[in-house]
């Protein structure tokens, strides 16, 4: 990933690439430590880590359950309070959390993973407001479907049968560079994908009748 990363850059630009298990707080900490003996100024914070695991919520195990929301929750909240010292040493930083449309709209097959991306969009809004006084901003983007390895190929079927379009990464990771460089506080990607949160947000009932409809469908591919 790194000769990938310096091979789309200037010589000017430096690149490092590290491996890290962001569910060990010892390598974290080691990890941050390595910012400070290089004294290498850090102003952008993103949250991309993430599992996710399309099950009917009764299928799930418990260990399901806590490795989803220790990683897409726990996880970033705690990166992030570690590293606002450093944030708060630049003139401005920002922090991004990437959330999903579905941490907007709760859907079947993905009730932990809806809980754990409503979690960083609550913590975004209030880290947000939290620090507003700060030269600190904080952002949250919710993106829709997309074609990486997280989807499995049942899932990927099962949104071409509900004609659910899927973003190519590269579309996904271009709108968040926007988003980085902007200061919205947040931004859900795809259309109607745009439409249904915001309609969920004002009339829940109207879109969850939408969703009953396909429940069928959608437990035969979580089956």
């Amino acid at each position: 990933m790194q000769q990938e990363l310096r091979a789309q850059t200037s010589g000017a630009q430096f690149i490092e690439a590290q491996a890290v298990d962001l569910t060990d707080d010892r390598e974290i900490d080691r990890w941050l430590q390595s910012f400070d003996q290089s004294r290498r100024p850090v102003n952008v914070l993103v949250n991309n880590a993430g599992i996710c695991k399309f099950e009917m919520f009764e299928k799930l195990s418990d260990r399901d359950i806590e490795q989803i929301m220790n990683l897409n929750s726990v996880v970033p909240m705690k990166l992030t309070r570690k590293l606002l010292p450093v944030l708060k040493q630049q003139a401005e930083a920002r922090v991004v959390n990437i959330a999903s449309t579905f941490g907007a709209i709760g859907f079947p097959g993905y009730a932990v993973y809806s809980a754990s991306k409503y979690a960083m969009r609550g913590f975004s809004q209030a880290l947000r407001r939290e620090l507003s006084d700060t030269s600190i901003s904080v952002g949250c983007i919710l993106p829709r479907a997309a074609r990486t390895a997280i989807n499995s190929d049942r899932v990927v079927e099962m949104n071409r049968k509900l004609k659910v379009a899927m973003d190519p990464p590269e579309k996904v990771a271009a709108a968040v560079v926007a988003f980085i460089a902007g200061s919205r506080g947040e931004l859900a990607l795809g259309w109607p994908e745009k439409l249904f949160v915001r309609l969920n947000s004002v009339f829940p009932a109207l879109v969850g009748n939408a969703i009953s409809k396909k429940l069928p469908l959608i437990k035969q591919y979580a089956a």
